[in-house]
């Protein structure tokens, strides 16, 4: 849905533009335009410049001609290399952001009594009040969102504004976790919401799931993972979904004493429900509504083994019989919860990732040390933003390539020829050069957002290349140039000027992406560090690459009369 919206909306603003520039600036030009040949000394000393940038421009340009080969052989080596620069860059699904607010998961051992829970939830509260960065927070305790169970907590925190603080949302939660170290008894989960609405599933950044016949080995495997995971200290806040340890108080009935004492088993299961979960006797109206009678042991008198084998139940003749004649009590542990994945059963494993750890490498390596101790039959898979960083980068990959295909056959079309749209397309590699370059030195993440920076670069580039190979063209069908590298030499500086200009203003225009300070600012300075260094790269390439890429692939173009060339503007 996200990429679908994205497209529409990169789709209708593409088109109005070129509606635009049709229509309204060509009026708009006349308007403004001189009709004097005076111009101002401002304009003089430009044109001054520009023509010894032309002629600069055009005597590099005869120089790497002359080596076509060589220049063209050894840019795509460095476009090679560039690409292990991506081994280099965090990837992640999205940048974690510094929205003003971090959500807290605590949870105590399975069977703690909500009371514990709130004995613990109030140590959590004064740590809270006491941090000078944290404005407000709310406090789940055994239900709600978060909390579905009486041992977990849930607490959305509220930060000072990132205007005014000078540390980030990581630092205050790894403060957070070690002035908590000295709650014991809970795990603590921290994690910012910068995942939320983009994916299904948990939005930890690292989530995966186990999945095989037997719960005890996959329980064992988990907590393999998570040793090895802490212990190279790529994650932080570990923990899974599978919590044995639940205590339970298991009544099997005596038979043979029930049947002497003349009570049956759907006595027995009767009286317990109503003495502990209560029994509908009766109703009452009142105020237009009507409202259950229920009797039950009150909670007081149900704390112990003890309390409930003094319940009694009535026998066949009428007569009180206690529980504890007739049934076997026994304390044993169980599973707070079964979950299961394609109807196998599963453990989750999950976690967050420490500052400066790409969630593909952790990702990558949780994959690897589970498949090393996995036994035949059990399985591996990743969920929520994990699951997502994967989809997401090959529907992306998969939407770049068709972009490139479907441009290079509009280009075939228009340009009738199926050599010169590759030379026009030579352009594209270098500007993925240009972003990761400028991502490895800045140190900023591959993700989703500058996936999409990517994807739009690719329409960037190709202008460039279009109006060098298409003046080109033109100079050599309708002025006679027949000499291919002296019509390279008379074009490409003539299509120099606007070539740096759409690319200063290119690069010009990604600039307030890339600085700022303001929420959400993480997922903008990706894309605009993508546009910018792949337009800067790409533009060099564009004009020193492509025209000698378009003088070697012009020994395989068919010979057309001048009638049937066609030309692009």
């Amino acid at each position: 849905k996200f990429f679908f919206q994205f497209g529409i909306t990169m789709s209708v603003a593409v088109l109005l533009s070129l509606l635009e520039a049709v229509t309204v600036t060509p009026m708009r030009s006349a308007a403004f335009l001189k009709t004097s040949k005076k111009i101002s000394k401002f304009e003089d000393y430009l044109e001054k410049k520009f023509e010894k940038i032309n002629h600069t421009y055009q005597t590099w340009l005869d120089f790497t001609l002359q080596h076509a080969k060589k220049v063209v052989v050894g840019s795509l080596v460095l476009f090679v290399l560039s690409m292990f620069l991506i081994k280099g860059i965090r990837q992640e699904f999205v940048p974690s952001q510094d929205q003003d607010v971090i959500m807290l998961n605590a949870q105590l051992i399975p069977g703690a009594s909500l009371e514990a829970s709130y004995e613990k939830a109030i140590e959590i509260e004064k740590v809270l009040k006491d941090h000078p960065m944290v404005t407000g927070f709310f406090l789940s305790i055994g239900g709600g969102p978060g909390a579905n169970s009486v041992n977990q907590i849930f607490i959305p925190i509220n930060l000072i504004s990132r205007l005014e603080r000078k540390v980030g949302h990581q630092e205050i939660m790894k403060d957070l976790r070690e002035k908590m170290n000295h709650i014991k008894g809970v795990r603590f989960s921290f994690r910012d919401v910068s995942a939320r609405g983009l994916t299904s599933g948990r939005l930890n950044p690292i989530s995966f799931n186990l999945t095989g016949p037997d719960l005890a080995v996959l329980d064992k495997i988990a907590n393999e993972v998570i040793e090895k995971i802490e212990k190279e200290k790529i994650a932080v806040d570990m923990d899974t979904d599978f919590k044995l340890g639940l205590p339970e108080l298991l009544i099997r009935p005596n038979r043979e004493r029930m049947a002497g004492s003349g009570v049956s088993i759907e006595t027995v299961a009767s009286t317990l429900t109503a003495a502990v979960a209560g029994a509908r006797q009766n109703q009452i109206t009142a105020g237009g509504r009507r409202y259950d009678i229920r009797v039950k042991l009150s909670d007081e008198n149900l704390r112990s083994v003890e309390d409930i084998s003094r319940v009694t139940v009535r026998n066949s003749f009428g007569l009180n019989v206690p529980i504890k004649d007739i049934v076997k009590f026994s304390d044993q542990t169980t599973y707070q919860s079964i979950n299961r994945l394609n109807r196998q059963r599963s453990v989750g494993v999950f976690g967050n990732l420490p500052e400066e750890q790409s969630q593909s490498g952790v990702l990558a390596r949780s994959e690897q040390i589970a498949r090393e101790i996995l036994p035949e039959g059990y399985g591996f898979s990743l969920e929520g933003t994990a699951a997502g960083l994967a989809e997401s980068f090959k529907s992306l990959i998969s939407a770049l390539l068709i972009g490139v295909l479907v441009a290079y056959m509009i280009l075939a079309i228009q340009f009738n020829s199926f050599i010169h749209p590759i030379s026009i397309l030579m352009a594209l590699p270098f500007s993925v050069t240009g972003a990761m370059i400028l991502l490895w030195i800045t140190g900023v993440s591959l993700n989703l957002f500058s996936f999409i920076g990517l994807i739009v670069l690719m329409g960037i580039a190709k202008k460039n290349s279009i109006m060098l190979v298409e003046f080109t063209n033109h100079i050599r069908e309708h002025e006679g140039e027949k000499d291919i590298r002296k019509a390279l030499l008379r074009a490409c500086p003539v299509r120099l000027r606007p070539i740096l200009m759409t690319s200063v203003a290119t690069i010009a225009a990604a600039v307030p992406l890339i600085l700022g300070n303001s929420i959400g600012q993480e997922t903008r300075t990706p894309m605009g560090l993508t546009i910018a260094g792949g337009s800067l790269v790409s533009t060099v390439f564009t004009l020193f690459v492509v025209p000698c890429f378009y003088l070697m692939l012009s020994r395989f173009e068919k010979k057309h009369k001048a009638e049937d060339f066609v030309t692009v503007d």
